[in-house]
């Protein structure tokens, strides 16, 4: 009986050899949408999570950077700085714009103005050069400065003029734009409206500055740190995970139809094994199990092979798709044990067909 259910395992093996391949794939595409959307939710939100600050004040229903606006006076930020509590304060203004590279126009640009002094809503991670900006200086993402081959000392026009490339920073790629740092003033200068911040920053050296501040100044919105952190990936995760969710279940779905048909083919295809197994006294949960051996065996192999093409193929798409950024967690482990589960109820497509079969086919012709 070994014999044959050996030869049940492994006789069909292009057909083993093209589910693994498919299951590889499957798993390949699973673990890039959940590093794409990983390194996205990471890229949004982590000059938010990284910034040493401790209050965001804004127009009032403005509650993140990316896809709110906020209008509000720079000078609010002297009335603030006298609020008890208040240890350091700085305006920071927002300009959504596209930069001029070599003569043509670069991709969307979220170009943030600092307080240069304070430094307040500067890049937290430096890769390259510095944030210490002179007038007509800026900071881009390295993933926007890869892209269009900018380097250090290059110079980029944004709403004509001109700006020299002094750092580059990390963490601030949000895959569909990308943040740049200029000072506050230049930053006004773009806006072309005097006396504008998006947001007042502030540090404090107390507890209780927040509800002081709303007390002063109820038509603003005044956000706490961990609340406007939370904001923020609560807003990435409505925008984008319905769609990774999405992608991941069809993908899902393709891979464990894929295992079904090979093993509803192979169970069609060998019939008279499965014929000779029952004449030498195999029961029906026998055949289930050597079934379920077969579907796994695709599976794990499509698990290992997907997982070290995923790895091999990570560094050429992050250097063919300079905005692509991939992050790779822990929690994505789960792939593995998940295609386990969808290869075992694979296993149930050729349930009917192995019912069917009876030991007398053994003597067919």
């Amino acid at each position: 009986m070994v014999p044959v259910a050996r030869r049940l395992l492994f006789r069909n093996r292009g057909g083993l050899i093209a589910s693994v391949a498919g299951v590889a794939a499957t798993v390949a595409l699973l673990l890039f949408l959940f590093a794409v959307h990983e390194g996205v939710r990471d890229g949004s939100t982590r000059y938010v999570r990284t910034a040493d600050v401790d209050l965001w004040i804004a127009q009032k229903g403005s509650d993140n950077i990316l896809k709110s606006s906020s209008f509000i006076p720079a000078s609010l930020a002297a009335r603030v700085a006298a609020i008890e509590g208040v240890r350091v304060v700085a305006p920071l203004v927002r300009i959504i714009s596209k930069a001029e590279i070599r003569g043509r126009l670069s991709s969307t640009l979220f170009l943030f103005g600092f307080d240069p002094v304070t430094k307040l809503g500067a890049p937290a991670t430096i890769v390259a050069g510095s944030n210490d900006l002179l007038p007509g200086e800026l900071v881009l993402d390295e993933s926007f400065a890869r892209k269009y081959g900018l380097r250090i000392g290059d110079t980029v026009s944004i709403q004509r003029r001109p700006f020299r490339v002094k750092g580059l920073s990390a963490g601030t790629n949000a895959l569909v734009s990308q943040f740049g740092f200029v000072r506050f003033d230049d930053g006004q200068t773009i806006l072309g409206i005097p006396d504008t911040a998006s947001f007042v920053l502030v540090r404090t050296s107390m507890s209780g500055v927040a509800t002081r501040i709303r007390d002063a100044f109820p038509g603003l919105a005044v956000h706490e740190a961990r609340d406007f952190i939370r904001y923020h990936e609560a807003e990435m995760d409505s925008g984008v995970l319905p769609v990774f969710v999405a992608a991941a279940v069809f993908g899902a779905a393709v891979g464990g139809f894929i295992v079904a048909l090979m093993l509803y083919s192979s169970a069609l295809e060998r019939r008279e094994d499965y014929a000779t197994l029952k004449a030498l006294g195999a029961g029906h949960a026998y055949l289930l199990r050597l079934v379920v051996a077969q579907s796994l065996l695709v599976t794990i192999g499509g698990c290992l092979a997907g997982a070290v093409g995923m790895a091999l193929l990570a560094p050429l798409l992050v250097r063919i798709v300079p905005a692509l950024v991939l992050r790779f967690a822990p929690a994505h482990l789960l792939v593995f044990p998940a295609a386990l589960l969808i290869g075992a109820v694979a296993a149930s497509a050729p349930l009917r067909v192995l019912r069917r079969i009876y030991p007398g086919e053994v003597f067919r012709a």
